[in-house]
């Protein structure tokens, strides 16, 4: 170590550590609960903790929370929070977090969202030449007709919109309805429900605690089918589908198991994290009268009267697209991630610790700390005025770390709001959204929609 090096590290200061007074909010969070003003849950009672947390100690960029038999560091500054998520994943940098690897081991242990090192070298190049991250997905056209279908009907609940974008996704990742000759639709359904099933466990800690050690017949036989329809789809170029171009960004291979571990993610992702995104934006748009108007106008003067009819319009959806944005930014669909280091380092005259899980709150870090806002401010021309810098992080991130897929899953997210807002739009009835306090967490197990009398 260098004698500068040696000096900056003496005077490196430790994050600070929660104490006891530090658990006064967490009493107040669990009763609160309780007494109905959080949506009732271990996550919701958390987050409300952490957000006390982040207040008391915004401006120190973490702070080490008090948790009996773990070590880990709250981050609640977003300097911080860009640091580690501004360099691939390396030994030499930050790694995923012991908590979050070893959930991800249950579905995929070469997933490229535990990948560090030469791995993650080896597979993100093939992420991104399938999902093909800053630019128009190539097929996206030929899933406009899907994505269409599947919003035309009624949605009654945030369920309704994950059993549509499931349907979405077996035509965008195997080609269903495309003409494609993968595998039957019928086994393509179950594995997606024994994916979505495993993927549910990943993110439900208890859960997995408890039934983890028996998914394994689960887990061989999603495999087994993924294997099947990688082999199927060798000579079907022309489906428009991920699994085709797959099949070129990796020539050759016979569907090896770490190849196969890649693909879960792309089906999970449109039942879990997108259905959430989609749900919580139609939800806040139905909920707010003016921007409703503002978004129905939009799709007026970019679609006429029949909704999105090409890819060329959902682009044009620029204000629809800030709503999305918006939404997560607020309401994150993926609600935080975790982090490590194999060694020491000094940030900003702080000693990050080695060998610490690093928890991220998106929830916490995407909203304005000094002075801390309530979620009520629902800004989408944050999005808009892309000249100058956004003051939050999007939920897709950003740099090394940038979700692959964020143009692909941003059309069908907004190829489906729009066909649904472009006619008679439903109702919600749940009224958290219209007080002027929203609620910290989204309480979508509370949300129903009310078809309109011409759509019913």
């Amino acid at each position: 170590m260098s004698l500068s090096n040696l000096s900056n590290s003496e005077q490196a200061k430790p994050f600070p550590a929660a104490n006891l007074s530090d658990l006064l909010p967490l009493a107040s969070a669990i009763f609160s609960a309780v007494s109905g003003r959080l949506e009732y849950g271990p996550g919701a009672i958390l987050t409300a903790w952490f957000q006390q947390l982040a207040q008391r100690y915004a401006g120190s960029g973490a702070v080490m929370l008090p948790l009996p038999g773990k070590k880990i560091l709250l981050v609640v500054d977003r300097d911080l929070s860009v640091h580690i998520l501004s360099e691939a994943p390396s030994s030499s940098a930050y790694l995923p977090g012991r908590l979050k690897s070893q959930a991800m081991e249950l579905l995929a242990p070469h997933a490229l969202t535990i990948a560090h090192d030469q791995e993650w070298l080896q597979w993100r190049p093939f992420h991104e030449a399938v999902l093909c991250p800053g630019s128009p997905h190539p097929d996206q056209s030929v899933h406009l007709p899907t994505i269409r279908a599947a919003f035309s009907a009624p949605c009654h609940s945030l369920s309704d919109i994950r059993q549509r974008l499931g349907v979405t996704m077996l035509a965008v990742v195997f080609g269903v309805g495309t003409g494609s000759s993968t595998l039957k639709e019928a086994d393509l359904t179950a594995l997606a429900e024994d994916v979505q099933k495993l993927a549910d466990m990943v993110n439900q800690p208890l859960q997995r605690l408890l039934l983890g050690s028996f998914q394994k017949s689960r887990r061989e036989r999603i495999y087994a089918v993924l294997g099947e329809a990688w082999q199927a789809s060798a000579g079907d170029a022309s489906s428009g589908s991920l699994l085709s171009r797959a099949h070129a960004a990796h020539p050759g291979d016979s569907g090896g198991r770490e190849l196969l571990e890649q693909l879960p993610h792309w089906m999970f992702t449109f039942q879990g994290s997108a259905s959430k995104l989609f749900g919580r934006t139609l939800v806040l748009l139905l909920s707010r009268p003016e921007l409703l108007e503002k978004v129905r106008e939009e799709l007026r003067t970019v679609c006429g009267s029949g909704g999105p009819r090409s890819e060329d319009q959902i682009a044009r959806l620029t204000f629809l697209e800030a709503c999305v944005l918006e939404t997560g930014r607020l309401y994150p669909p993926v609600p935080l991630t975790v982090h490590r280091r194999a060694t020491e380092e000094i940030h900003a005259g702080r000693r990050v610790p080695a060998n610490t899980d690093i928890l991220q709150l998106f929830l916490l870090l995407q909203r304005p700390q000094t002075p801390y806002v309530e979620a009520s401010e629902f800004r989408p021309s944050l999005w808009l005025d892309r000249a100058g810098a956004c003051p939050f992080s999007d939920l897709f991130l950003s740099g090394a770390r940038s979700c692959p897929g964020k143009d692909l899953i941003l059309f069908v997210i907004k190829a489906g709001l729009a066909t649904i807002l472009a006619g008679e739009p439903p109702t919600v009835a749940h009224r958290a959204f219209l007080q002027e306090r929203w609620p910290l967490s989204f309480p979508d197990r509370l949300i129903r929609f009310t078809a309109s009398p011409s759509t019913s």
